[in-house]
């Protein structure tokens, strides 16, 4: 800076040296309003820290577009500009909050169903095979028995023990195909949430 050079408190006179790139009057006008702005911010936003990144990021985006600004009141331009970077961080939060809130909730919400709707209805289905398939299919699926562990314990061949499984995966199937489509239905509702 040279010292003839004369920067004026007019703000008019300082905005337009900064739209031909005068770092110097866009320091002046940084110091100046950044205290006060940031105050401002933190009205909003109860938060320092991010009040003084929002008008650090008013003052970045207003030394970027600095040639096409159109402004008639610096004061003004920038508390309505951090005031809208406030309520915009306001907005987000919100929707983070909701959106953490409805995940929580969803979370509760299918492991209850999961848990209480869905494996009570599979457990039905699996009482309601006659006794000898229902012991077979139960060995075989809860317990972790082979074919010919199950045919040694009830004393029958494998291949009974074979065909009793195809019945009993067969009957499953066919009467938990509604709780299948329910069960893809709720987690399409979830996901949409």
């Amino acid at each position: 800076m040279s010292a003839h050079t004369r920067y004026p408190d007019n703000e008019n006179e300082l905005l337009e040296k900064i739209k031909v790139g005068d770092k110097y009057a866009f320091e002046l006008v940084f110091r100046n309003y950044y205290p006060h702005l940031v105050l401002l911010g933190q009205k909003y936003l109860n938060d320092r820290d991010l009040s003084e990144s929002i008008v650090q990021e008013v003052f970045v985006q207003m030394w970027e577009k600095r040639r096409t600004l159109q402004i008639r009141s610096l004061k003004g331009f920038l508390v309505v500009a951090v005031r809208n970077r406030c309520t915009n961080e306001l907005k987000h939060q919100q929707v983070v909050r909701h959106y953490e809130k409805v995940h929580e909730e969803t979370d509760v919400e299918w492991m209850s169903f999961n848990e209480n709707a869905y494996l009570n209805q599979i457990n039905k289905v699996i009482d309601e095979l006659p006794e000898q398939r229902r012991k077979i299919f139960k060995m075989s699926r809860l317990d972790g028995l082979k074919y010919k562990e199950i045919a040694s314990k009830l004393n029958i061949s494998p291949k009974t023990v074979e065909v009793q499984m195809g019945k009993a995966l067969k009957y499953l199937r066919e009467h938990l195909q509604p709780l299948k489509k329910q069960l893809l239905a709720t987690m399409l509702l979830i996901m949409m949430l």
